[in-house]
């Protein structure tokens, strides 16, 4: 169990975890000179039952507050600590307050240096602390009574704590691996050593890991838990882990970097969040306020885009945009703390709701649901209520990423649920089934509105479809929908048009006949097919004539137009990308060149090029260098769907 303790200036915290756990948490030569704790200083004591007890003792002066900030993260119980002789002061109420923001709901009262007062003065403080705790929904807190130099009353506090020891929770381990960096120094013999609080996931020796500040990749090379070497760092402890990698250094470590699994290097610059300012506050918190961020180490500077009403009164919540002049790496349900523009006052706090905020359209009304949605603390309930009220599909990575889910944790999330998965890995989407069915009839829909509009062509690309929709719906999941309605029949297809099964198209007999006359020119059964003026003059027909013709041909899916006054037939087209597919695949990596295409197909080397080059603009093919290589399967493009 992680205990913070918090209270006033020189009310004898330290003192009291000294007679706790016989550790002196002054530990800097600096903090024994001044008389008082500039840093963390970090305490273990052991149980008898194997529990171990972790004293974050975090520093008064209100100077300081940052760094009282970077140790109460994952902390199990907050410890306040009230001398009998001063009583409830400015720092006691604005260091309670920062852990009630922080989301700490279990705390323990110690009174101390009571050999300096008589009973009276006890009870009154008693008082001051309960009302001071009751304000903020806190009843029943227990009260110990201590004089730590004389030891009095520490052994009721020290058995009381490993009792509450005992009902905490372990916490869960299977999120990634996230630290929050609070320290960095070089230990002659060791190497590079990082310090801070594990907020979530698990790590062992020689785990694989990245420091946030330019995502450098670093090995772990040993590991200390509570003061104790260990094999494994997890969620809920204080940790000392050794690292080491290349270009990695104590000067490029720093303080409010985090020691994190790969897949969660997202910076972000803009946050939402769901904020309350404090009731001591005699202003509301207007929008574009200057503020100062603190989250688990890191120490920002940030605006606060107030998302509805322009300004939130004292006491009160809502919904707030914070965007950073830095990057940062924040997941959901983070909790940080606001300070004013100087530093000097703590103004409000909160939680964060998604880390990977839209710079535009933050505030309008579709945006305010989705938030809605994703405050909830529970993963699987933000992604049912995403889904419910999505049109256009829940992004599968930028779920994970922001919730900090491993993909076995998603895949069980919605293996519980009745939903339709769209795409593939990392490219994945989810919709409910009455969403998915929605959008299924809304692509029936904009292809019949395709047709009245332009009832010349045989039917909508996928751009078509999507700026029929008016929704910003991914290429990917067109790309299955359509796949799905053609093979139910609702849809027909050729290539990437789709039309209405019941959608026909007069094509004049002199038009057939001149595709006929035509298809040998630009079929040929050696070399390059003809280009269009070579076919108009083949045939001897006028080439605005042959042109007219073929852009019919192009209408109706017979012909297809490469470049400029080069058409060909469907499927020849088809036939030419299966040659491209054979050469790909007996390339011991896949690539082939324009050279080895032409010698392939037996065609020209400017044809070669055209055609190639329209590949490339399908997504058919694509470049690499003087190389190319098959990017998505022929049949997915230009085969006849229907």
């Amino acid at each position: 169990m992680i205990i913070a303790t918090a209270g006033h200036v020189d009310h004898g915290k330290t003192e009291l975890i000294k007679a706790l756990t016989g550790t002196d948490t002054d530990r800097l030569p600096e903090e024994k000179a001044r008389g008082l704790s500039i840093d963390l200083g970090f305490a273990y004591l052991s149980g008898p039952d194997n529990t171990t007890l972790g004293f974050v003792d975090v520093p008064g002066h209100e100077k300081f507050i940052r760094n009282m900030l970077a140790g109460v993260g994952g902390i199990d119980l907050g410890l306040l600590v009230v001398a009998a002789d001063d009583g409830v002061m400015p720092q006691t109420r604005e260091h309670f307050a920062i852990l009630d923001l922080l989301g700490i709901d279990q705390y323990a009262v110690a009174i101390t240096k009571i050999d300096r007062v008589d009973d009276d003065r006890i009870l009154q403080v008693q008082d001051q602390i309960e009302s001071l705790l009751a304000n903020a929904g806190h009843k029943d807190i227990v009260v110990y009574l201590v004089c730590a130099p004389d030891n009095e009353g520490v052994d009721v506090l020290k058995n009381a704590l490993h009792k509450r020891a005992q009902s905490v929770s372990h916490r869960h381990t299977d999120g990634y691996f996230r630290m929050a960096v609070d320290r960095a120094f070089t230990l002659k013999g060791v190497g590079l050593v990082v310090t801070g609080m594990v907020f979530s996931g698990a790590a062992t020796i020689d785990d694989k890991l990245l420091v946030s500040s330019g995502g450098s990749q670093v090995r772990i090379r040993g590991i200390h838990a509570h003061n104790q070497v260990s094999d494994r760092a997890q969620a809920g402890q204080r940790c000392a882990i050794n690292i080491v990698g290349r270009g990695v250094g104590e000067g490029s470590v720093n303080r409010g970097d985090w020691l994190m699994h790969s897949s969660l290097y997202a910076p972000t610059r803009r946050i939402d969040v769901d904020l309350r300012v404090l009731e001591s506050e005699t202003r509301s918190l207007k929008h574009w306020t200057s503020t100062h961020l603190h989250i688990a180490a890191d120490h920002l500077a940030a605006r606060a885009a107030v998302l509805s009403g322009g300004a939130i009164a004292a006491g009160d919540r809502g919904l707030v945009q914070l965007v950073l002049e830095q990057d940062a790496f924040v997941v959901h349900g983070d909790y940080f703390v606001l300070r004013d523009q100087s530093a000097q006052r703590t103004i409000a706090g909160g939680y964060v709701i998604d880390p990977f905020s839209p710079k535009r359209g933050r505030s309008r009304p579709t945006r305010i649901a989705t938030l809605n949605a994703m405050n909830h603390r529970d993963p699987g309930d933000v992604l049912a209520a995403l889904i419910e009220i999505s049109d256009v599909g829940v992004p599968l990575t930028a779920f994970s990423v922001s919730q900090n889910l491993p993909r076995f944790r998603t895949d069980t999330i919605i293996e519980s649920f009745s939903i339709k998965r769209v795409g593939r890995q990392p490219q994945e989407w989810v919709f409910g089934e009455k969403q998915w069915q929605d959008l299924l009839k809304r692509i029936e829909k904009a292809v019949g509105q395709f047709h009245e509009s332009r009832p010349g062509l045989l039917g909508a690309s996928l751009k078509d479809i999507q700026l029929a929709l008016k929704l910003h719906v991914e290429t990917a999941i067109l790309e299955e929908a359509t796949g799905y309605l053609v093979s139910e029949k609702r849809l027909a297809g050729r290539g990437t048009q789709f039309h209405l099964p019941s959608h026909l198209i007069k094509v004049s007999e002199s038009d057939r006949q001149l595709w006929r006359q035509a298809a040998p020119k630009l079929v040929p059964n050696s070399g390059s097919p003809q280009s269009l003026y070579q076919a108009a003059e083949a045939l001897g027909i006028d080439k605005e004539v042959l042109e007219t013709s073929l852009k019919n041909a192009v209408k109706v899916g017979e012909m297809v137009l490469v470049a400029k006054n080069r058409y060909l037939p469907t499927s020849y087209i088809v036939r030419l990308g299966s040659a491209a597919e054979v050469l790909a695949e007996g390339s011991d990596e896949g690539f082939f060149t324009v050279a080895e295409y032409c010698e392939q197909t037996k065609t020209g080397r400017n044809f070669a090029i055209d055609l190639l080059e329209y590949f490339d603009g399908r997504g058919f093919t694509e470049r690499v260098g003087n190389n190319r290589r098959i990017k998505r399967p022929a049949a997915t493009i230009f085969e006849v769907k229907g």
